[in-house]
């Protein structure tokens, strides 16, 4: 019975791992990455090297004195978001019906920056949980999610020798062997995160893989659902008289007396400059789990508290707890590391196991193996190569010129198909080793083509200052070096 079960479990395991192990190796690449979203979003905008530090009086000060003299005095939201360790410039933002505004500002001078039109870090988890496909991506990335569970939990049945695969990996054994060992030592040793964040990530999105509660229990209205499952802001009883708003550092000190010394991360006023205005201070959520702002309303004439949202339904509590989780916003640097580590981790697990079907089918192949061959190269080190060439875009591709983004886009994807075209085109025996040369030498332009356009700039020596950026040329010199090595032949066993 058990040996049966095993058996089915196996054949279970190997096929939703290759066909869905594609798609989810992009996934769990691109999720490791998004770790570091905001670095390498301060990385792809060098031109907020310009922004130098200021306490927070001088920010919000600088934002609130931006605003009133930018923004339409008709301007329903002002947002203000304060600068911190890892965004040095502030970030401020308008809304009114049919029009909207935003701005990159130096805190301590309140200049407007000029940053290059890219959408940074931000991409990537877009891509990591929609493929950059909008709905149909979305939920193609919750059925790979589910899939990965089943993968997880058939894998945990395949396993006779569970605590010995912990300690047991044979770099120099057969091909078969090696790829069977880097496979579990890599599925057995994270299996607590693997199973956390895949988890996770099936309840971030719960309601979009699932809307039948939606639909049933509200008619399909999302609107009343979240009015009754979220907090709803408090409002002003003024009569919408023009007045000036409040000097936002002071609504700023008197929400942290309930929010907490120094936890303001981002400031909101409704209806600004005018009687009923109010004032939002939402607290910052990286050093705890639950993903979701506490709230302080103030009237931005008075600077009275009108509400504070600190208590939540256990319901909301624990969704948002699942889904700081996922994020890892709380994480601090170690932390951070350990989630980037771990997801890697996780891309190498799937890699292994989709070489490891086709290593044990090079003898006798068929036709479908020796396409599975081909699309191991093609989706393994196709979205590799879509990474480095999207982040080199963006120092070489009209930096300056708006409409960046779209490039970049653009570029991602077409040296995905480069390599998935050169994986349909080239010699099976030359595939591999091409591939990997050809990545190592993308990785290694990274860093001499932004040394380069930043001398151009002036900003090399503000960069070097950074740990963001000698920390870029790091990673894509040791990335280059694991390439380089994985191009060389493989021993004999």
């Amino acid at each position: 019975m058990i040996g049966s079960l095993r058996q089915s479990m196996a054949w279970l395991h190997t096929w939703a791992g290759l066909l869905f192990g594609w798609l989810l190796y992009a996934v769990f690449l691109t999720g490791a990455l998004t770790v570091f979203a905001a670095e390498l979003t301060r990385w792809m905008t060098p031109e907020t090297l310009a922004a130098r530090p200021a306490d927070r009086a001088q920010a919000l000060r600088a934002a609130q004195d931006w605003l009133t003299r930018h923004a339409p005095a008709g301007a329903q939201g002002w947002q203000i978001e304060l600068p911190d360790a890892r965004n040095p410039a502030l970030r401020v933002a308008w809304q009114q019906p049919g029009d909207s505004g935003a701005a990159l500002l130096d805190p301590a001078s309140g200049q407007a920056l000029a940053p290059r039109d890219t959408e940074g870090g931000e991409f990537l988890i877009e891509f990591h949980y929609s493929l950059h496909a909008g709905l149909p991506g979305i939920l193609l990335v919750g059925l790979a999610s589910l899939v990965m569970m089943v993968t997880l939990v058939s894998g945990l049945i395949v396993h006779r020798r569970l605590l010995a695969d912990f300690f047991t990996f044979r770099p120099r054994a057969s091909p078969g062997r090696s790829w069977l060992d880097a496979h579990n030592v890599l599925g057995v040793l994270p299996l607590p995160f693997h199973l956390m964040i895949t988890c996770t990530a099936l309840s971030t999105l719960l309601l979009t893989y699932l809307p039948a509660g939606i639909d049933s229990r509200y008619g399909g209205d999302p609107g009343e659902f979240v009015a009754q499952a979220f907090p709803a802001p408090a409002t002003s009883t003024g009569d919408g008289q023009p007045a000036a708003t409040l000097p936002l550092i002071d609504a700023v000190t008197r929400a942290e007396a309930h929010l907490g010394r120094h936890k303001a991360a981002m400031v909101l006023v409704r209806q600004p400059n005018r009687t009923d205005t109010v004032v939002d201070v939402l607290r910052a959520y990286d050093d705890r789990f639950m993903a979701f702002p506490d709230r302080v309303s103030l009237n931005g004439a008075t600077g009275d508290v009108l509400q504070v949202s600190d208590q939540y339904r256990a319901s909301l509590t624990l969704v948002r707890t699942l889904g700081g989780l996922h994020y890892g916003r709380y994480a601090q640097p170690l932390l951070r590391w350990m989630y980037f580590l771990l997801g890697a981790a996780g891309a190498a697990m799937i890699a292994t196991g989709l070489l490891l079907y086709t290593v044990r089918r090079s003898e006798r192949p068929s036709r479908f193996d020796r396409l599975a061959a081909r699309m191991n190269i093609a989706m393994i080190a196709g979205p590799l190569y879509a990474c480095a060439g999207y982040l080199l875009a963006n120092r070489l591709y009209w930096p300056q010129s708006p409409g960046l983004h779209e490039r970049e886009v653009a570029v991602f994807f077409a040296l995905w198909g480069l390599s998935a075209l050169h994986a349909a085109l080239r010699p099976p025996a030359r595939l591999w080793r091409e591939q990997w040369l050809g990545l190592a030498a993308l990785l290694l332009a990274i860093p001499v083509a932004d040394a380069w356009t930043l001398a151009a700039a002036g900003s090399l020596p503000a960069a070097t200052a950074t740990v963001v950026y000698p920390a870029m040329w790091v990673a894509c010199g040791l990335a280059a070096a694991l390439c380089m090595r994985a191009a060389r032949p493989p021993r004999k066993a």
